[in-house]
């Protein structure tokens, strides 16, 4: 899976929710494997912004850009810029989907007699 670039105010950051991501979030906020299958449901916004860094700083490892973000910058850059929240979770939703795609078989080419 490969990361994406999302706008937050003036900066640009890649940003990838992959098992890494949630690994740290899971750390980060003492969820449970059970309960990342809700995430983004009902979640609270020190979670939300967690999981937004998480994504963040992942998508940056991942890019092989350093990224000195504290989760405090980020909720700084935020201000001012809450549609940025809804971009970051669409991210998170085709992300998402899109590991749990299921592939196309490939068709079975019969033998002509």
């Amino acid at each position: 899976m490969e990361y994406e670039v999302i706008t937050i105010g003036e900066n640009d950051f890649p940003i990838k929710f992959g098992f890494n991501a949630l690994r740290k979030y899971s750390i980060m906020t003492n969820t449970s494997l059970a309960d990342l299958q809700k995430i983004g449901s009902d979640m609270d916004l020190n979670a939300a912004l967690t999981l937004c860094y998480c994504g963040i700083i992942d998508g940056s490892r991942v890019a092989k850009k350093e990224c000195k973000l504290s989760l405090d910058d980020l909720a700084d850059m935020f201000d001012g810029n809450w549609d940025c929240m809804e971009k970051v979770f669409a991210v998170l939703a085709k992300q998402m989907n899109d590991g749990f795609e299921k592939k196309k078989k490939p068709k079975v080419v019969k033998k002509q007699k």
